[in-house]
């Protein structure tokens, strides 16, 4: 790190510029404040020390130009113990800390330490909060059918405003990535995103983690705990498997969208919240509103926005670009790996009810299981791959490994499709021939060929 030290009094500044330099530090130190302001715009300095006694310029006008040039610069200020009630005032405009006087060097290097330590967990924070921005991104979000490119263009037209969202789709389709997408790209990003999974809960377990709960409110209530709404407090909340909400449930819900208030389970203090809604459900929430099994008042105030994701059966242009996506995400990059033309067409031709989730399971397992560049049809699961064809793979595979020449194989295969297509037709040669879509002379013409019967 570079030090810059501002202190008039020569013997303190020479010997605490000898420790740091000792230490590791770069250091450039000063007696006067406008010639140190002078080489602070000109250079860049990891943190300044100064006293708050100096000659031509005071401490705390010092500490206010100095984060005005460089606001990210942390500022450690210098007092005699008459004066702490100034150094206060200095970390009220964005000093970091300060040190009275007198003070040995190694007190000032156990700071500088522990500063070096705070701006490495701010950095690394910095450069989280950059990596959950680019993998919730827009882009993350594959998909060039006409269907994904307006669930792009709503979500970045809502993403800025604080509407509560209802995302509709089967599992696996994608919903809980379109709430991150929704969620880091609004002006809450900063706030937590805090989720909650309604499906598999009992009614009582879901209303203490969606409100919280006192001490004592139920057996095993050993202590008070806050409910994810109040940790969602200026952020977001995702509720997924909305629809799964039980009844006797769903009017506290209510009153929380409408009110922005509930009171935890056992307690009598009424809790504000400020929190973005958005919620997900696999199922036709009208459906469950017509037979009595959801609350209509409560569904039309989760449906403000629907964002309605298709199944990846209605949107199978995407697969190869979602195949490609996932090969980026999971190949090392000393092993880039690709699908065969007749992989590919098993993966377009599959029905995917596990959706996108599937997919990115079966390639994932694919990447990890195969030593080959080339995804090949028999390196597919079964589930994948029709067992008939997998049979004729498994067959040409054995023939290719005992060394057949390609013609004798080809001759092979010939003979066997036309013996199948006469027993399969009983010996009848027209139909036979129609069977394999086939002249019948020239079905004849083969069977007198090979010999057979």
């Amino acid at each position: 790190m570079r030090i810059l030290i501002i202190e008039d009094e020569k013997i303190k500044r020479i010997t605490l510029t000898d420790a740091l330099l000792k230490t590791g530090y770069e250091v450039s130190a000063f007696d006067n404040p406008s010639e140190a302001i002078d080489a602070f715009k000109e250079s860049e300095f990891d943190v300044v020390v100064t006293d708050l006694r100096l000659p031509q310029m005071g401490g705390l006008d010092l500490v206010e130009k100095i984060k005005a040039i460089r606001p990210d610069t942390q500022v450690i200020v210098m007092t005699a113990y008459a004066t702490v009630d100034t150094a206060v005032r200095a970390m009220k405009l964005g000093a970091y800390d300060y040190i009275t006087k007198p003070f040995s060097s190694e007190e000032l290097i156990l700071i500088l330490e522990r500063l070096k330590e705070f701006k490495k967990i701010v950095s690394e924070n910095i450069k989280l909060k950059k990596q959950i921005s680019s993998r919730y991104s827009f882009n993350n979000i594959v998909g060039k059918g006409k269907e994904m490119q307006g669930v792009y263009e709503l979500i970045e037209t809502i993403a800025p405003r604080d509407t509560t969202i209802l995302i509709i789709g089967e599992s696996g389709t994608g919903k809980e990535l379109i709430a991150h997408a929704v969620h880091y790209n609004s002006l809450r990003k900063e706030k937590p995103l805090v989720k909650l999974s309604c499906a598999a809960l009992t009614e009582t377990l879901l209303e203490s983690e969606l409100f919280g709960h006192e001490k004592g409110a139920f057996t095993g209530a050993i202590k008070e705990r806050k409910g994810r709404f109040e940790l969602a407090n200026e952020g977001t909340i995702f509720l997924d498997d909305v629809d799964d909400i039980p009844l006797s449930m769903q009017p506290k819900l209510l009153r929380v969208l409408q009110e922005r208030e509930f009171e935890r389970v056992g307690g009598t203090k009424t809790i504000k919240v400020d929190v973005r809604v958005i919620c997900a459900t696999k199922q036709d929430l009208m459906t469950k509103v017509k037979e009595g099994r959801f609350r209509e008042d409560l569904f039309y105030r989760l449906n403000v926005v629907p964002i309605k994701l298709p199944p990846l059966r209605e949107r199978r242009e995407d697969i190869p670009l979602l195949t490609e996506h996932f090969l980026r995400k999971y190949c090392k990059p000393s092993d880039k790996k690709m699908f065969s033309a007749e992989a590919m067409k098993l993966l377009m031709d599959y029905d995917w009810q596990g959706n996108v989730r599937e997919l990115e399971n079966i390639i994932e397992r694919v990447i990890a299981t195969s030593k080959k560049h080339e995804i090949m049809p028999q390196d597919l699961p079964d589930t994948i791959v029709p067992s008939s064809q997998r049979v004729c793979d498994q067959h040409l595979t054995d023939v290719i490994e005992k060394d057949a020449s390609f013609d004798d194989i080809v001759i092979g295969l010939e003979k066997r499709l036309l013996s199948i297509a006469l027993e399969k037709s009983h010996g009848n040669k027209s139909e036979a021939a129609r069977l394999l879509k086939m002249k019948r002379e020239t079905f004849r013409d083969k069977i007198e060929k090979y010999g057979l019967k």
